[in-house]
Formats: structure tokens, C-alpha cells, sequence
């Protein structure tokens, strides 16, 4: 109950702000918490002056929505005007997957976001920073104002080996809801606290914090079909689990840079998304210690 009195005041708070800020009606309805979580696929780069304030409406949103949706800045190598380096911009944020996901998603112009990857955006399965909060809302909520129904739950568990830099990711998954089970899992890692240059507005600001960089797809850019992790546990329920691992070092792992090297400052990031038409069911995150 607390949380819901605070998201409210939260709410009230900024339907006083300017217009850049995030403002109802997508929240005002919301009577509980809600069950299901998004994904927020945020397309920015380093050269893209109106990124930044892109970047800060997705903290808003996080804010609000808590664990129920989660965002990772993709900087799409395809748009060079916005994510090329050079001596003012040294740091390269881009990575095959990352190029192949912007242009599958319609990212032609920064910033955008896909939301779960639903239809109907802008361009493609892109939208505008003032259309994320209530397509966001729309995934959580049905029109009375109730939590939609969460249909997959999922866990990640981690181990890293420090010799040898490798991570071990087990996601285990099972269907809460009776829904056709024709989806695939994705899984990637991805970093916060990364301090490079980045224009923003009309400020170039040197020692910038770039968060939520997509670092590498774990298990292909889309993945692996679920029916293959597939079992009958013992109390009969289908459940599905995998094991993955991936090295960071990019003398065995070609996706890899040793350039991205704080492990304290990585996550895991998994989620099931439907093979028809590609829209994300479920995301989870976690968060990798290097102890």
C-alpha cells in the first residue's frame, strides 16, 4: 500500500512539471502493483544531442515502475552520425548484435525505444520518449486499471570464475498461465557506470556516466528456441532451464573487449519473446558480483 500511495504522489508530482517530463493519464487508474515487467530497448548514441534527456525520462519511468520494467541503451553502429568515434568521442559503444537489433526494430533516427517490442510505433516497433510511458502502462495494465496477469516466471543464477573470466548464467522459466509456448529465450549482458564523452543539448560533457550499455548477446542476437530446455520436473510441472557461459575476454569470446572489464557493474539480462511476431512475454535482470 505504500508503494501505491508513493506512486500516486509520484504521479501528482509530475503532471506539474514541463512537458519533457513524464505526465498521466497512463497511471492515474492504477489501483495495485503490477505483475509483468517491460523491456525498454532505448536507441542513443554519444553524438545524439537530445539522448540525454531521452536517457533521463527513462529513469523516471524506472522510478516509478520499479522492477517492473527494466531498459538497456543500445547505440546502433548503422547510424554513424550519432555512435561513429573519434578524437572527441574515443569510446565505441556498438556491437553486431546491437546494429543488427536497430535496424530490425526501425531505429532511423535517435533517440527511440521499442517497448516489448510491440507494432505500432513511429517507425517500425520504435516510439517516441513521450509515447514509452504509455505503451509501458498499456503492457502492465488492463483499461479498469488492474495488473495483467504475469504468464512466465523466471530466475537467474550466476557464477564467475575469476582465472579464467567466465560466467555461468542459469535461467530457469515455467508457464504460469495456459498460453501457446512457441517462444524462443534471449539472453545478454549489459553494464552501468561507464564514463565517456557525450553531447547533451548543446554541452559536451567529458566525463558523462553511460548506464545500461548493451554489452553482448550471450546465446545469439535472438536466441534459442525454449523447446530445447525443455523437461517434466518431478512434481510433473513443464519447466524449462539452461546453462550458458560466456567469457569475457575477447581473446576467446570475438563479441567480447577487454575494454569492458568491471564485472561489478554487469548484468544479466534474460527474456522470452514470442517467435510469431517477436513481442517480449517476460524480462528478468540480475545482477553480477564479482566476489
Amino acid at each position: 500500500m505504500k508503494q501505491i500511495i508513493t506512486k500516486i504522489l509520484f504521479v501528482i508530482s509530475i503532471s506539474f512539471i514541463g512537458c519533457d517530463k513524464i505526465e498521466p493519464p497512463y497511471t492515474e487508474n492504477n489501483t495495485q502493483l503490477a505483475e509483468r515487467t517491460v523491456l525498454i530497448e532505448k536507441f542513443t548514441g554519444h553524438k545524439c544531442s537530445n539522448c540525454p534527456e531521452a536517457s533521463r525520462t527513462v529513469d523516471e519511468l524506472e522510478e516509478f515502475y520499479g522492477d517492473n520494467l527494466i531498459s538497456v541503451a543500445i547505440h546502433p553502429g548503422n547510424l554513424t552520425e550519432f555512435t561513429s568515434t573519434d578524437d572527441n568521442y574515443p569510446y565505441d559503444f556498438t556491437t553486431n548484435s546491437s546494429d543488427t537489433i536497430g535496424i530490425e526494430m526501425g531505429a532511423t533516427f535517435l533517440p527511440l525505444g521499442s517497448v516489448n517490442r510491440i507494432n505500432g510505433g513511429i517507425s517500425n516497433r520504435c516510439f517516441t520518449k513521450n509515447e514509452w510511458g504509455i505503451e509501458i502502462n498499456k503492457l502492465l495494465y488492463d483499461s479498469k486499471g488492474l495488473p495483467l496477469p504475469k504468464n512466465i516466471e523466471m530466475e537467474i543464477n550466476t557464477s564467475y570464475n575469476d582465472e579464467n573470466k567466465e560466467l555461468t548464467i542459469n535461467t530457469n522459466f515455467t508457464y504460469t498461465n495456459s498460453i501457446e509456448k512457441n517462444h524462443s529465450i534471449c539472453i545478454f549482458i549489459m553494464e552501468d557506470a561507464i564514463i565517456s564523452p557525450q553531447i547533451d543539448g548543446s554541452e559536451y560533457i567529458e566525463d558523462y556516466e553511460h548506464n545500461h550499455i548493451y554489452r553482448c548477446a550471450v546465446n545469439g542476437t535472438y536466441g534459442e528456441s525454449i523447446e530445447q530446455f525443455h523437461f517434466i520436473s518431478l512434481n510433473g510441472q513443464s519447466d524449462y532451464q539452461s546453462t550458458h557461459t560466456i567469457e569475457f575476454s575477447e581473446n576467446t569470446n570475438p563479441n567480447w573487449n577487454n575494454d569492458w572489464n568491471n564485472i561489478n557493474n554487469c548484468y544479466v539480462v534474460a527474456y522470452v519473446y514470442n517467435n510469431e511476431n517477436l513481442i517480449i512475454e517476460h524480462t528478468i535482470k540480475h545482477n553480477i558480483i564479482n566476489e
